[in-house]
């Protein structure tokens, strides 16, 4: 049976993570919702598609030494098999023309 790791405070020592990858990120279409916080002058606002190739690496390199960091330190950290962001993502109630990536925006 699968051992279930929950998280009950920010106090406990940290044990297990997931440490996602920068694979395939997408700049996404632009959305009401969130084009506000793109600045007016950022080289990101009017285009969309996959990250520049150079950005991903970086990324990559980043994350994995911080992997690398906190298995040193004991921790166990899970990586996501890389998804394939540039595609429609869609459902009955909603639809968008790409995904993003496993990390959080403020993290590429």
């Amino acid at each position: 049976m699968t051992k279930i790791v929950n998280s009950w405070n920010d106090f406990d020592p940290l044990k297990h993570v997931i440490v996602g990858r920068a694979d395939f990120s997408v700049i996404p279409p632009e959305e009401p919702a969130t084009s506000e916080k793109v600045p007016v002058d950022s080289e990101m606002r009017g285009i969309w598609g996959p990250r520049p190739t150079a950005t991903v690496e970086k990324a990559n390199e980043q994350l994995d030494n911080y992997a690398k960091v906190l298995e040193g330190l004991g921790v166990k950290v899970d990586r996501p098999t890389p998804l394939q962001w540039n595609q429609e993502i869609k459902t009955p109630d909603f639809r968008t023309e790409s995904g993003m990536t496993q990390m959080p925006p403020r993290d590429i």
